[in-house]
């Protein structure tokens, strides 16, 4: 498959951040206090995170930090519009992806009603530790990062590789996940989760990837979506201050041996998903090159409580090709 011919002006520091992952995220607003969160200034001072009234946007959240009980020092992004009633929804990123990576205008939809966190786990970005080469310990570290904020309840966001770390969360934290969003991921042992194609190999472990590379693997190969995937990046310019560090090749692959050990073909892994009984938003994009969408069926097929929404033309980036689209479906399910 080869991607439009069109002319992609993308910022130098767009670029860098597709090459390992940095970009626009989050936002720290009314966030509660939390013990031991701290805020870098830009002068590399920090200062205890208080409650606050004022909401930030996307582009301006600041970094947080918080250590959790490994030892690890989690860098985070807490914003949004906490209600009355509602959890927090807590964001897990893709393969590479660091805080930098999020759509801004998908992230402040969905924050426009709910107070929001997004993460980066050990190893990745800003944060310290090594990251873990298997989805499930990659799951345990998120949830000693959530443990370190102190959340009783919780809602999931994962995309991608975080689809994959969230269904490992919700399924050994039952009595915390509330609801969970799965977005272009799959099941353990699914359907040809291993990417074999040299194209999409070649693209996916380029030591530094650019624009057209992120197009050729997130978005589908027509006039629409490119353009769509060229906006996209173009948003994540919005943020010119505090950015997230860019992921290292070691953190691409160690998290390539763990997304890699998660698609080994093995049907009596679908098992699993009978215990993941939370209410769950299953969604992809028609033409996903690196998750197909048949593994988002399967997910529909055998989770409990499961609604699915297939993107028309789209590809593994349908979340940002539908921002707004997808951030108000996302708050419509997580408010019924």
């Amino acid at each position: 498959m080869s991607t439009i011919n069109r002319r992609t002006r993308i910022s130098r520091r767009t670029a860098m951040t597709l090459a390992g992952a940095s970009v626009v995220a989050a936002v720290a607003a009314t966030a509660p206090s939390m013990a031991n969160a701290v805020s870098d200034s830009p002068g590399g001072t920090r200062h205890s995170v208080a409650r606050t009234q004022n909401a930030e946007s996307a582009s301006t959240a600041p970094n947080l930090r918080v250590k959790g009980a490994g030892g690890v020092t989690y860098q985070y992004r807490r914003f949004g519009h906490p209600r009355a009633g509602s959890v927090p929804l807590v964001f897990l990123q893709h393969f590479r992806g660091t805080l930098d990576s999020w759509d801004p205008e998908l992230v402040d939809t969905i924050a426009a009603k709910r107070e929001v966190i997004l993460v980066d786990n050990a190893g990745v970005g800003g944060s310290t530790g090594s990251t873990a080469s298997t989805v499930q310990q990659t799951a345990l570290d998120a949830i000693d990062f959530i443990d370190a904020l102190k959340l009783p309840r919780y809602d999931v966001f994962g995309f991608s590789l975080g689809g994959e770390v969230a269904q490992e969360v919700a399924l050994r934290r039952p009595w915390q996940v509330r609801r969970v969003v799965l977005a272009a991921t799959g099941p353990q042992g699914g359907v040809d989760q291993r990417a074999s194609d040299p194209a999409i190999l070649q693209r996916t472990l380029k030591d530094n990837p650019g624009p057209e590379d992120y197009l050729f693997l997130f978005f589908k190969n027509t006039a629409a979506s490119q353009a769509a995937g060229t906006e996209f990046l173009q948003r994540l310019g919005q943020r010119t201050t505090d950015h997230d560090a860019p992921s290292t090749l070691a953190t691409r692959d160690r998290q390539l041996t763990a997304w890699s050990e998660w698609g080994i073909p093995d049907k009596s892994k679908f098992v699993r998903l009978h215990a993941l009984f939370q209410p769950t938003l299953v969604a992809d994009g028609e033409s996903d090159i690196l998750m197909p969408a048949k593994n988002s069926h399967l997910l529909a097929k055998y989770l409990p409580d499961a609604q699915l929404h297939i993107y028309p033309d789209a590809g593994h980036g349908f979340l940002y090709q539908y921002a707004v689209a997808f951030g108000t479906e996302v708050n419509t399910f997580l408010d019924r």
